[in-house]
C-alpha cells in the first residue's frame, strides 16, 4: 500500500515578527527559526537575547516608523508582505547596538 506523503507548504500568512532581543524583531516562520538565523547571522549567544519565555511575536498591526530619516509609519505586517521571500530577516530594529 502506497502512502501519499503531503508536505507542508507555508505561506506569508504562515510568517510571525518575534522580538529576540532590545534591538532586533525578526521575521520567521516560528520563533526557533528567527532565533537560529538571528544567532548565526550576529554571531549572539543566547545570553545576548531574551529569555525564550520572553520572546514575543508582534502584532501584524504594530506600526513602526520606516526610517531613521523617514518618520512615516508602516505596519509589520506591510513590511513582511514588502520584503519576505522566504527566508528570515530583520523586520524591526531600534538600531541600538
Amino acid at each position: 500500500m502506497d502512502t501519499l506523503k503531503i508536505a507542508e507548504v507555508k505561506g506569508l500568512q504562515d510568517v510571525g515578527v518575534f522580538w529576540l532581543c532590545e534591538c532586533d524583531a525578526v521575521a520567521a516562520y516560528s520563533l526557533d527559526e528567527a532565533i537560529a538565523w538571528y544567532k548565526k547571522l550576529t554571531g549572539l549567544s543566547d545570553d545576548d537575547l531574551y529569555d525564550y519565555e520572553e520572546m514575543e511575536a508582534i502584532s501584524p498591526d504594530y506600526k513602526v516608523q520606516k526610517s531613521e530619516e523617514d518618520t512615516q509609519l508602516i505596519s509589520v505586517k506591510e513590511i513582511v508582505e514588502k520584503y519576505w521571500d522566504g527566508t528570515p530577516f530583520i523586520a524591526v530594529t531600534t538600531g541600538g547596538y
